[in-house]
């Protein structure tokens, strides 16, 4: 019974960041810590299975003690990448806590392998839950940034401010960025992704009414280059259809 409360809390927090509601600064980190934990965790499986059979043998029993060794170094390490040492040094300290009370090797073999399959599982309709609802959402801001098109004759020049008003209800989504180019606008989100898909990929999701998307890679060229060279060359290697009219992926690497 507790493997399985401990397999859906892990499931839950995978899928955390993709969920609707609120930002939440930590969805995102613990979802990648614990994606990680199952693709590492599988050290683990490998050294704690035989114990299943053989619970008294010494080989095996050191070499479950180094593969968590190096399980737990490496997700504190992500945790402190992440976000910082304080959650380098809190996953460090609930991995002491945890084998303080040398529990069953069954966690070890059941819970990485659920954190790597669940992933693999919820990967594909989670992001494209999390896109599609982000999408959605944006439709109450596009309108008000038309109407104020049509009641004042052109875009705003930016929508800095302290409270944005207009959120992308998923937990793994900050806010709306919005940027005037020209005669038209392009109003864009990061949308979280999951670790191990195509590892290293931002994907940034942009709506242009016009459809000339602009997202470059860095600051400086939109500063220093001409507009034909940034279009020319904006540092992305895929676009792709977001789904509705005028959205757009960007893949950065």
């Amino acid at each position: 019974m507790r493997a399985a409360l401990l397999s859906a809390l892990l499931l839950l927090l995978i899928a955390s960041p993709f969920l609707p509601g609120g930002y939440d600064p930590l969805a995102l980190p613990l979802s990648t810590l614990v994606q990680i934990f199952g693709g590492v965790g599988l050290l683990a499986v490998l050294t704690s299975a035989p114990l299943l059979a053989w619970p008294r043998n010494r080989f095996w029993r050191v070499a479950q003690t180094v593969a968590l060794t190096v399980t737990a170094l490496a997700v504190s390490a992500a945790a402190a990448a992440e976000s910082g040492p304080l959650l380098g040094l809190a996953a460090l300290a609930l991995w002491v806590a945890v084998l303080a009370r040398r529990p069953s090797p069954v966690y070890f073999v059941v819970l990485p392998l659920v954190a790597l399959a669940g992933q693999a599982v919820l990967n594909r309709p989670l992001t494209a839950y999390a896109r599609a609802t982000a999408v959605a959402n944006a439709a109450e801001m596009i309108a008000a940034v038309e109407k104020r098109h049509a009641d004042h004759g052109g875009y705003p020049d930016a929508l800095t401010a302290v409270w944005p008003d207009y959120r992308p209800g998923v937990r793994g989504v900050e806010r709306y960025h919005y940027a005037k180019g020209g005669e038209s606008y392009d109003l864009s989100f990061e949308l979280p992704r999951f670790f191990f898909d195509a590892f290293g990929t931002r994907e940034f999701v942009v709506y242009n009414p016009a459809d000339r998307h602009l997202m470059p890679s860095h600051a400086s060229w939109v500063l220093l280059w001409p507009d034909a060279r940034i279009r020319n060359q904006q540092g992305w290697y895929e676009s792709r259809d977001a789904g509705p009219p005028h959205w757009r992926s960007f893949l950065f690497d």
